[in-house]
């Protein structure tokens, strides 16, 4: 998985939610989440820095789900925007940097 890709998903959803339509926002995010998890995944598996990762990991969804049940798209959107991004990077420079 590219991590260009990746970004790129993060922030049209972002834009998405962040225009506050709704309904294309929310058909659109549950795939972008199944992103995430193969990506978390894949970070969690690295025996660097397990910890931290897990607590980020865990935080990231934790926002997440909480906003999402909440329909609290602005919150989505700034968690996609700071913590999945981040995520997003570090899966580049863990996985993807010698490629």
């Amino acid at each position: 998985m590219g991590e260009r890709t990746l970004q790129e998903e993060i922030d049209a959803v972002s834009v998405i939610l962040y225009q506050n339509r709704e309904q294309e926002a929310l058909e659109q995010i549950g795939p972008l989440f199944g992103k995430l998890k193969a990506v978390s995944d894949a970070l969690l598996q690295t025996n660097e820095d397990r910890e931290q990762i897990e607590a980020f990991v865990s935080e990231m969804y934790k926002v997440l789900l909480e906003a999402y049940r909440q329909k609290d798209l602005l919150g989505m959107a700034d968690c996609l925007q700071e913590k999945a991004t981040l995520a997003a990077e570090l899966y580049q420079i863990k996985f993807q940097a010698g490629k």
